[in-house]
């Protein structure tokens, strides 16, 4: 036997695979100046909660580096190496200021960008701070999510607003949970939309109420654009067709569609309850940060619970670290299902099948992508401001469409294919003109479905 045997093919033949195989380095890893680290660089990432920062600094790893990030006196949120350039001292344990944070050991004075303000103990007239910074990296601060640009200054691009980031009449709720493993085994959960029929259905029955009807296998349709992937999946019910669509924009931004639903009649382009981040705090750590939406017109069976989402902790089932092992074992959730396959992940082991196809999509834009920005190509990421946000289409459709006899799912498939285009139709309007847009011209399309 070879390291190159993936899989046994005969009856209690587990020798067969017993040496080990290495992971797609190349995908996996994120650090300083692997081809993977330098892609995640390249976009703004969620890296802290706005309610961590208090009275002294947070340490905290993300892309295999060590930080501190703190909001200053005058409320300007920094986020600098973590070692002094001094004497490599933690500026965990470094003083906030006025203006930036003070090192605890020799009192070197920072400012957020990294600039030296003051070094006590120097001559008056040393040039040092004249010569060199503390490593530092921009932030954004967005409904209580602290973001953060790690890529060379010449390629930093704007801030990318969401139109997510403002719906009307959605309470955005900040929460963060870490795993540990790495970050694409959790990133690529959204994008399985089968995994929904077994581990949250057919396996220990159904773990979100108001989504029982996921039991069933989906029609699935995949819409590529240049920023990622959307996807949808749609299932009949007595006379409704239920159509859900996912945003997955690289690198690892994904929305979903409601929680805690009632599907008993007809709805056009409801939004999304989830709006998260996957990011690497190393190659086998990975910490989401995300908002849940609250708002009752689609969450119309009232069970989200604001006071149960924050740092460690969301309001639905099987998310984080947080449970009694015999229960994970008895009812394992998601969090289970993606720290399960290990610390990093090996492709090669896997044996993909037609439900993968979602996964496989990812990987290899991933992989172009990564191998783009290793030879100094530009890639198409998402842009939006808050007069124009970048588009995005999560949430949930539901017509009135009779069951065909003949070929029910090739139905489903023309019919959420036609949904789609008109989504896409209209990423030329903003907000309520654009609701107004896609709700017309969907009951343009199928008069008596709604």
């Amino acid at each position: 036997m070879t390291e190159d045997v993936r899989w046994a093919t005969r009856p209690y033949d587990g020798h067969a695979i017993n040496r080990p195989i290495e992971p797609d380095l190349d995908l996996l890893q994120v650090g300083p100046g692997t081809p993977g680290g330098e892609y995640f660089r390249r976009f703004w990432l969620p890296v802290a909660m706005s309610s961590q920062l208090g009275e002294v600094p947070v340490a905290t790893r993300i892309l295999g580096e060590d930080l501190v990030v703190f909001r200053d006196l005058s409320g300007t949120v920094g986020l600098l190496h973590k070692h002094c350039a001094h004497r490599r001292a933690s500026l965990e344990y470094g003083r906030i200021e006025q203006r930036g944070i003070r090192c605890c050991y020799h009192g070197w004075h920072f400012d957020v960008d990294g600039t030296i303000l003051e070094t006590p103990g120097e001559p008056e007239d040393s040039p040092i701070k004249n010569e060199i910074c503390q490593g530092a990296y921009p932030v954004q601060e967005v409904r209580g999510l602290i973001f953060v640009y790690m890529g060379p200054p010449e390629k930093k691009p704007a801030f990318p607003f969401y139109d997510s980031m403002d719906i009307p009449d959605h309470d955005l709720v900040p929460y963060s949970i870490h795993s540990p493993c790495n970050w694409l085994q959790e990133s690529e959960n959204a994008m399985d939309p089968y995994h929904s029929v077994f581990l949250h259905g057919r396996i220990s029955g159904p773990q979100f109420p108001g989504l029982e009807h996921f039991v069933e296998l989906p029609v699935v349709a995949y819409h590529g654009r240049d920023e990622g992937i959307v996807y949808s999946h749609s299932r009949r019910m007595d006379d409704l067709v239920l159509i859900r669509f996912h945003d997955h924009f690289l690198p690892s931004m994904a929305q979903n569609g409601g929680m805690f639903q009632v599907f008993k009649e007809p709805k056009i382009f409801s939004r999304t309850s989830l709006t998260k981040w996957v990011v690497p705090v190393d190659d086998t750590n990975a910490r989401k940060f995300g908002w849940r939406h609250f708002n009752d017109k689609d969450e119309v069976l009232r069970q989200g619970n604001r006071d149960e989402v924050g740092w460690e902790a969301v309001d639905f089932y099987g998310q984080s670290a947080h449970r009694p092992y015999d229960e994970m074992q008895r009812n394992p959730g998601d969090w289970e299902a993606w720290t399960g396959q290990g610390p990093m992940n090996v492709h090669k082991r896997e044996y993909l099948g037609v439900t993968d196809e979602g996964v496989a999509m990812l990987r290899a834009r991933l992989k172009r992508d990564i191998r783009a920005v290793a030879d100094g190509k530009d890639i198409a990421m998402p842009e939006g401001t808050k007069e124009k946000p970048f588009p995005t289409y999560g949430g949930d459709t539901v017509l009135r469409i009779p069951k065909d006899n003949r070929d029910d799912r090739a139905l489903m498939d023309r019919v959420q294919r036609a949904v789609a285009d008109v989504y896409f139709a209209a990423e030329k309007y903003e907000g309520g003109d654009r609701t107004d847009y896609i709700r017309r011209e969907v009951g343009a399309k199928f008069p008596d479905a709604i």
